[in-house]
């Protein structure tokens, strides 16, 4: 639940207008079977706990095909029943049972030369954040950002995300940096055609 806490209090942003909606719900059963394909009789690939959020990425009727990242930060995709999941409108906010208060923003995201890993475009978001203790006490903190790269313009999409985990000592003022998202995208891309669907920082201990 603190993952998920942490997500919704970012920031949704879909950069490039020609872009491919990219849509976010919430799993509203206890355990809902995550599918092979969009049917009864698909194989079941792994169940989604209640509350987890995920991405949709193309819908068949009663199906959607959806993305998250599990409990591990592994990859799954695969196919839900929908009458089992709600959108959800992700504005930034403030977590509450948080020590900490954060404000993260991003610039455009920059395609340039090709990955060694993926033969494609080596692509990255820079994030900005500035983190402050609530309490005003002098202490040591963890920042973690994240991004979903997203390839518009086909018909199925899986997310690429990046993330940076860093360490700072936080005066009274708080502090303040910038991560470089990297990510190695498949496709040769300029930085007109790709996506940031969604960037957050989140800070802790």
């Amino acid at each position: 639940m603190r993952w998920l806490k942490c997500v919704l209090g970012g920031c949704l942003v879909l950069l490039a207008s020609s872009a491919m909606a990219v849509d976010f719900y919430m799993v509203m059963v206890d355990s809902l079977n995550v599918r092979q394909g969009p049917s009864h009789s698909g194989h079941i690939i792994t169940k989604a706990p209640q509350h987890q959020l995920v991405l949709e990425t193309r819908r068949e009727g009663d199906w959607s095909e959806i993305f998250y990242l599990d409990s591990h930060k592994a990859n799954v995709k695969g196919w839900v029943y929908n009458r089992y999941i709600q959108p959800q409108t992700l504005t930034p906010d403030t977590v509450a049972e948080s020590a900490f208060a954060i404000n993260v923003s991003a610039a455009q995201p920059v395609c340039e030369g090709r990955s060694m890993i993926t033969g494609g475009s080596l692509c990255y978001l820079d994030v900005t954040f500035a983190v402050q203790s609530k309490t005003g006490q002098q202490t040591d903190v963890q920042v973690n950002c994240w991004a979903d790269f997203v390839v518009p313009g086909r018909d199925s999409v899986t997310p690429v995300q990046a993330t940076m985990t860093k360490r700072y000592r936080l005066t009274p003022e708080g502090a303040s940096d910038t991560m470089r998202l990297k990510a190695g995208l498949k496709q040769l891309l300029d930085s007109t055609t790709l996506n940031v669907a969604y960037y957050n920082c989140a800070a802790g201990q």
